[in-house]
């Protein structure tokens, strides 16, 4: 719960990271600051104390309806008000106040409901091939960056939620943890690994459900933690070497969360989102450079839910629907069927090698 007169302050904070972090411009900034404002004024004038979970949504639809019909806004310059006051409601802090699940458009707007055909070749447009992923993998290791990698495997291995992801805590990956509060590497390195995805960290869920990761994945979480209880030192050589600090190190054996920010804090969830869109930008900026023919913009197409469809994709290319949908954890298998992608060539192929036909 947030009271309305409180909100200003929360948006000051958001504007001002938002601003760190996108670098957008004066305009851009006071836009924003406006359309948000007359939302938080709009509140004051109706005399609604605060926002919770229970009338947030309700309160989103009255005031679009507000600004349709006793402002007079066309329903374009609406839906951008709305995109606005919405990412400022979905923002981390927030978001935590109220304690809310993601909002989307369509929870503000009756949207008409996507024919499971269309659904289906939208998902494929927007799922990265192997190839692609593996790019995308390949230009954020070329960045250095182990912590990074180690979160966007995670993903396109294992198809998991963003906020299931941010949850994660070091014992949910179900491999013994050593002394020094890193994995123990199974023997074999064709292994998939169990992830356990607690229910309090699922979509509505009542179970508990498993996920998998690869043997590369888990040894990329190890080199994260490795680099975090570890400096850059120069010897008396001049060339820097890895020097395990004390403190950090002692930290690790004990630490809960698996992936952190820079304060050594569990990740937010708009942290993970800024950090696929940087190493989009820089998949785009390396394709340019080398002259790569590639049909996908990252930049453009990238994001949080296209490596999670990426994953399921994926799986959907081997496993049954029934098998994605457990590793999904959606509770409708209609909306697993959507990343079932029928290759004809393929099929008849299939039906060649087995020698399918009648005598």
């Amino acid at each position: 719960m947030i009271e309305v007169n409180e909100l200003t302050d929360y948006l000051d904070e958001y504007l001002e990271e938002k601003q760190e972090v996108k670098n957008l411009t004066k305009e851009t900034i006071q836009k924003q600051t406006f359309n948000i404002s007359k939302f938080i004024e709009y509140l004051e004038n109706e005399g609604i104390d605060e926002l919770n979970e229970k009338n947030v949504k309700k309160q989103l639809r009255q005031y679009r309806r507000h600004c349709l019909k006793k402002r007079g806004n066309k329903r374009t310059t609406v839906k951008t008000y709305m995109m606005n006051i919405l990412e400022f409601i979905n923002s981390e802090d927030v978001q935590e106040e109220i304690q809310h699940e993601t909002i989307k458009m369509k929870d503000i707007i009756e949207v008409k409901a996507e024919d499971p055909e269309t659904a289906k070749k939208r998902i494929e447009k927007i799922s990265l091939t192997w190839q692609q992923s593996n790019f995308f993998l390949d230009t954020i290791q070329q960045s250095g960056n182990k912590r990074d990698y180690a979160i966007c495997r995670t993903f396109i291995d294992s198809g998991m939620r963003l906020k299931e992801l941010v949850l994660l805590n070091k014992d949910d990956i179900q491999v013994p943890i050593d002394e020094h509060g890193f994995y123990e590497l199974p023997n074999d390195t064709d292994d998939f690994i169990d992830v356990y995805l607690r229910a309090e960290t699922t979509k509505g869920e009542l179970k508990d459900r498993t996920t998998f990761i690869t043997y590369d994945t888990l040894v990329s979480l190890n080199e994260m933690m490795r680099e975090r209880t570890t400096k850059l030192r120069k010897n008396t050589n001049n060339i820097y070497r890895p020097v395990i600090q004390r403190k950090k190190a002692a930290l690790e054996v004990t630490r809960e969360e698996l992936f952190t920010n820079i304060k050594g804090n569990r990740i937010g969830k708009r942290g993970v989102q800024d950090i696929i869109k940087k190493h989009a930008r820089e998949c785009d900026r390396r394709i340019e450079s080398e002259g790569i023919d590639c049909p996908v913009n990252y930049s453009e197409n990238v994001s949080v839910h296209i490596l999670r469809h990426t994953a399921l994709s994926h799986f959907a290319e081997i496993l049954t629907v029934a098998e994605v949908q457990s590793i999904a954890g959606h509770s409708n298998s209609q909306t697993t069927d959507k990343y079932i992608h029928i290759d004809r060539e393929q099929m008849k192929q299939k039906l060649k090698a087995n020698s399918y036909k009648f005598s």
